[in-house]
This record gives structure tokens, C-alpha cells and sequence, in this order.
């Protein structure tokens, strides 16, 4: 059985733990040759599209490259999209990944994703006393400050419904081995397992996330879609698109109601070169 019959299997018991815990774990859902293909096929999506030219475009985001983590994303799709993407033609395991994350997106938000949505790849590769990745939600950040302590609040936003992880490789054992997650609605923070194969679905705009130092290396693979059903997130009123309609959230304000390529599109055409901009001037040409 393939990884998304298996899924869409149980997608009652997946769904149900969705709503009531904010996420769902599922264990085991890749096996250990597809997890090795999809590695080498990422690896790959790295030296075809890492470049300057892919950055400038905003199809390929800025790299965090330090001794002990490493992080990549670019943005993918199965079909023609409006907005900036690469290809990743001829890699079969990330096109299976692709097919996969698809489903189990329709599958929860009852509605087949188009051919047209990206989907963010993102990989990262942890090695030993990793950097920690700091809390947050995952996001098209159209505008955000960057704090005295070095983190950055975010202002105005597209937010994916939901981020998939698989871990493709893992050392850890016992507690946070990996993902943590924090219920904004509750304050419970969870743990789940990060198993080679595992696989994590949790809610972008209910739950917050974040990757402790890890004592052994760690390897993993995402997608989440910044175009199909993603919201619009506005710290204040001021951000807030006219005409649709938000409900309030621990940080501020999102509504379903904003067509998320629109305002992509509207970024890239108004925005995005002085953002660049601003990269370059820091010396963040990758």
C-alpha cells in the first residue's frame, strides 16, 4: 500500500486528532529506501537551483548555513504555477513526497489542491549541539521587524493551514527529538517521536514550532503551501486586507478570506525588490 492509501486509510483518526490536539503523528509512514532517494533528490535540488538568480526571483529563499545546522527552500509545484517556482523534473522521490503532501492537504481541508499551488520544500540537516530553531510559525513574511534580541516580530504574513514533516534521518532518543511543538490556545507544549519515516502534520496558525540543540545529527524534509487556503495574518488593523473578514489569534489577526496568490503576486510587484534589496545590503546574497 503507498504512503498516501495508507494515510488516506486513516484519515478519520488523523483528522479527529487534528482538530481536538492541533496535530497528528503518524508512524513509520516511509520506508528506509525512499528516505535515502529523497535525501540524495534534495540534495540535488540544491546544487540545480541554488543561485543567485533563483533567490532574486524569490523562487529559492535565503540559506541558514551554519557549522552545525543547515537549512534550504524552494518553492515547487506539480503543474504551471503564477508565481516563482523551480523544477524539480526527473527526481521521483520528491515528486512521490509532492503527490503525497497534496493528498493528505485535500484530504484535511476537503478540497483537492490544484496543480498550480506551490508547496515550500524545505530541508534541513542538524549535526551535533545544532543551532536551535526559535519558535514561530511558518509563512510568506511580508513584512516583519527584526527584534533587539535578535529574533523579529512579524507584522503581515500568508500562513499555511498546515506544515507536513517527514524525518529522513535521526540519532536523538528520548525527549525533543526533534520538532516541538506549543498549543497558542491551551500553552501545553508537545513532543512528538521523530522517527526516520515519521511523519508530522500540525496547525500553522493554532500551533507554534520550534527545534531544540540536538546532541546528534538529524536530518528532515517539509512542505506546506503558502497558496492553497493559506491565510492572511495581520499583527494589527492596519495590515488587514479591505473587505475580508479576521478573527482574532494570539498574535494578532488571520482571515481565510484572502486570495493568498493576489497578494503574493502584489508583494512581488511592489515589495519584493526592496526586500532584496535590504538582503544585499546585508551581504545576504544566498
Amino acid at each position: 500500500m503507498s504512503a498516501s492509501a495508507t494515510v488516506l486509510k486513516a484519515a478519520p483518526r488523523v483528522g479527529s486528532q487534528l482538530r481536538e490536539e492541533g496535530y497528528a503523528y503518524l508512524p513509520g509512514v516511509f520506508e528506509p529506501p525512499f528516505l535515502r532517494a529523497l535525501e540524495r533528490e534534495c540534495d540535488e535540488m540544491a546544487t540545480r537551483h541554488y543561485r543567485v538568480e533563483n533567490i532574486d526571483r524569490h523562487a529559492a529563499y535565503l540559506s541558514d548555513n551554519t557549522p552545525t545546522r543547515t537549512s534550504h527552500a524552494m518553492m515547487i509545484s506539480s503543474g504551471p504555477s503564477p508565481l516563482p517556482t523551480v523544477s524539480h523534473q526527473g527526481l521521483p522521490a520528491l515528486e512521490q513526497f509532492l503527490s503525497f503532501h497534496d493528498a493528505v492537504l485535500g484530504m484535511l481541508l476537503g478540497e483537492e489542491v490544484p496543480a498550480w499551488s506551490r508547496s515550500m520544500l524545505n530541508w534541513q540537516t542538524y549535526l551535533s549541539g545544532s543551532k536551535p530553531v526559535t519558535e514561530h510559525f511558518d509563512g510568506e513574511y511580508l513584512d516583519y521587524r527584526k527584534d533587539a534580541d535578535g529574533g523579529f516580530t512579524l507584522h503581515e504574513g500568508l500562513l499555511p493551514r498546515l506544515v507536513l514533516v517527514l524525518t529522513l534521518s535521526n540519532e536523538n532518543e528520548g525527549e525533543r527529538q526533534g520538532t516541538v511543538l506549543r498549543d497558542t490556545v491551551t500553552g501545553k507544549e508537545l513532543s512528538p517521536p521523530s522517527r526516520p519515516g515519521d511523519v508530522l502534520v500540525f496547525d500553522n496558525v493554532r500551533m507554534r514550532h520550534s527545534v531544540p540543540t540536538l546532541e546528534k545529527p538529524r536530518r528532515m524534509a517539509g512542505l506546506r503551501s503558502f497558496d492553497f487556503k493559506a491565510v492572511h495574518f495581520a499583527r494589527t488593523q492596519a495590515s488587514c486586507r479591505p473587505g475580508a473578514t479576521y478573527r482574532q489569534m494570539p498574535e494578532g489577526l488571520v482571515s481565510e478570506g484572502v486570495d493568498a496568490v493576489a497578494v503574493h503576486q502584489e508583494f512581488l510587484r511592489e515589495r519584493w525588490a526592496k526586500v532584496r534589496e535590504a538582503q544585499r545590503a546585508e551581504g545576504a546574497l544566498f
